[in-house]
């Protein structure tokens, strides 16, 4: 008789090795996206640097002219703007990194699958053929069924853990830009008592916490990339979101409307957790749906080999 637990066994590594395919092929999009986007921030770091250092070098007649038109203003201001540019790129450069470590990592896990396809082929049609001489054709479509849902399985698991990351991401920047708000409401009606260190602080964590929301949000779109089929959601809002982190950091930097940034940025955060939340709650009932077919199956299933 053959060995049908370790087919079952095969199948959930079938399963691991698609999922991994299929993450290394979206990640490698997103890669190629990164790439686009870095050639126009490369570009705005290059203007924004030149801005900046035409300024410093001007002359002396040219210095004393503006030094009665706010020459330290106007150099503090393409100052901000290069450490800016500065920024967004290097950032956008660890990504990339990230990404291409990401898909060599993947590269390498999927050697340990690389005769598992061939192993699975040929038990499952050892089996069909034990299962057809005994009359039994519907185990064929037990097994291509469970192959199915068994993937399915895997797609929920990682895109469940990806929410999980984000709800608790989500829950730690709306707890600092909460206190973030409370310093900066005592602030303005104290007259500027606060001193700037603990103000500065609070935004720096706001702006951490902000970032990696944003880079967990998009893992999480990725992984949902895979469940399109299965259920109907609204989008996150990854775009705002990123948008909210970019606005508040230029902000931050500037120094410019810090309240005003804190209460915008304190909106977008929880109204995305609370969507989150309740994303998870979908991503909870899809699983248990998911395993109760794989259940059913299996018993069906076992049920026909048992009673050989």
């Amino acid at each position: 008789m053959y060995e049908f637990n370790k087919l079952d066994d095969l199948a959930k590594e079938m399963a691991q090795r698609d999922y991994l395919i299929r993450k290394r092929k979206h990640i490698a999009e997103e890669l190629n996206q990164l790439s686009l986007e870095e050639i126009r921030l490369q570009s705005q770091l290059k203007k924004e640097t030149h801005d900046y250092e035409s300024i410093e070098n001007l002359s002396v007649k040219q210095l004393l002219k503006l030094f009665s038109d706010h020459y330290e203003e106007m150099m503090d201001k393409e100052y901000r703007e290069m450490k800016i540019a500065q920024y967004k790129h290097d950032s956008l450069l660890e990504k990339m990194q990230v990404a291409q470590d990401e898909i060599v990592g993947i590269t390498e896990l999927l050697k340990n699958y690389q005769n598992i396809e061939q192993e699975y082929n040929t038990l499952l049609n050892a089996k069909r053929i034990w299962a057809a001489s005994n009359g039994h054709l519907e185990i064929d479509t037990y097994e291509s069924e469970l192959i199915v849902l068994k993937g399915k399985q895997k797609e929920i698991e990682e895109a469940s853990n990806a929410c999980k990351q984000l709800v608790l991401s989500l829950e730690n920047a709306c707890e600092d830009l909460s206190s973030a708000q409370s310093w900066g409401m005592f602030d303005i009606l104290g007259g500027g008592l606060i001193p700037p260190a603990i103000k500065h602080d609070y935004v720096k964590r706001a702006s951490q916490y902000i970032k990696d929301s944003s880079d967990k949000a998009v893992t999480l779109m990725r992984e949902l990339l895979d469940l399109k089929l299965y259920f109907s959601k609204e989008h996150l809002e990854i775009d705002a979101l990123t948008h909210t982190f970019d606005t508040f950091f230029d902000s931050v930097l500037s120094d410019l409307n810090i309240q005003e940034q804190i209460d915008k940025a304190y909106l977008a955060i929880c109204n995305n957790h609370s969507y989150a939340e309740s994303l998870m709650s979908l991503l909870e009932k899809l699983k248990e749906d998911n395993d109760a077919h794989i259940n059913q199956l299996l018993q069906k299933r076992e049920k026909v080999l048992l009673s050989l």
